[in-house]
């Protein structure tokens, strides 16, 4: 065992293991289907779930992570742009156009 190999995944990233979309692995976590913990507001799907859950070991299902993009996809989102110069006053209005 590596010790950069996952043993949870976020809800999102297991539904893209799994090949479904962003909602739909929150609804198969919502009912049952995908064993999930929860850490305080955290939601993490267990790494051995999905492997079980697909008739895989474990070995086998981080070798498909590794050539995987799923745990990249989180890093090359685009970060939202910051301005630290500009702090919006109370005072001042929005412009509408």
């Amino acid at each position: 065992m590596r010790i950069d190999h996952p043993l949870t995944l976020t809800v999102e990233q297991a539904g893209r293991l799994l090949g479904v979309g962003r909602s739909t692995a929150y609804e198969l976590v919502r009912s049952g289907e995908l064993d999930c913990l929860r850490l305080r507001r955290r939601l993490v799907v267990p790494v051995a779930q999905i492997a079980d859950r697909l008739g895989m070991s474990l070995a086998e299902l981080w070798g498909a992570l590794d050539s995987h993009p799923v745990l990249d996809a989180e890093a090359s989102r685009p970060l939202p742009p910051v301005n630290p110069g500009r702090t919006h006053a109370a005072s001042e209005t929005p412009a509408l156009f």
